[in-house]
C-alpha cells in the first residue's frame, strides 16, 4: 500500500484541460496560420468529460489544419452552447488537396469515435466555399451510447 501511494507522488491530479482552456490555441505558430477561437452561449456547467472532448477535438483540428491545409492563412475555432447541446466548428482557409495525399492517419476516425462514445455527431470534409471544417455536436451531458 505504501508503495502505491509513494509511487503517486509525482502524478498531476489536476483536471484536464476543457473549454475554458481553449484559448490556448488562439494565436499564430511560425509559419502557420493564425487561430482565432470564440465561445459563446451556455458552456458553464459542461460535464467534464464534454468540455475535455471538446477540447481535444478543437486541438486536433488545429494540429491538421497546420499540418496539412496548403496555404492556409487562418482557422476559427467556434464553441456555441445551448440548453441541450454544445457545437464545435473549425474552419481553415487552405487549399483542399484533391490528389489524395499522403498516408492518412487516425486523427478523424478518433475523433469520430470520441463524439459517438458522447452520443454526439462528427462531421469532417471541404467546405462549400473552399478550406476544410471539421464539425462535433455533443450532448452538454455527454450521454454515453
Amino acid at each position: 500500500m505504501v508503495g502505491v501511494l509513494r509511487a503517486s507522488e509525482g502524478v498531476d491530479f489536476a483536471p484536464g484541460p476543457g473549454v475554458a482552456d481553449l484559448g490556448r490555441l488562439a494565436g499564430q505558430a511560425e509559419g502557420g496560420p493564425r487561430v482565432d477561437v470564440e465561445l459563446s452561449g451556455e458552456l458553464d456547467d459542461l460535464s467534464p468529460v464534454v468540455g475535455a472532448a471538446l477540447y481535444r477535438l478543437a486541438q486536433e483540428s488545429v494540429t491538421n489544419a497546420r499540418r496539412h491545409a496548403r496555404c492556409a492563412t487562418r482557422v476559427a475555432v467556434r464553441v456555441v452552447g445551448d440548453a441541450e447541446q454544445v457545437r464545435l466548428t473549425v474552419d481553415d482557409d487552405g487549399a483542399v488537396n484533391t490528389a489524395g495525399g499522403g498516408p492518412s492517419g487516425y486523427g478523424l476516425v478518433g475523433m469520430r469515435e470520441r463524439a459517438r462514445l458522447l452520443g454526439g455527431t462528427f462531421h469532417a470534409g471541404p467546405s462549400a466555399g473552399g478550406g476544410w471544417r471539421v464539425e462535433a455536436m455533443l450532448p452538454r451531458a455527454g450521454a454515453p451510447r
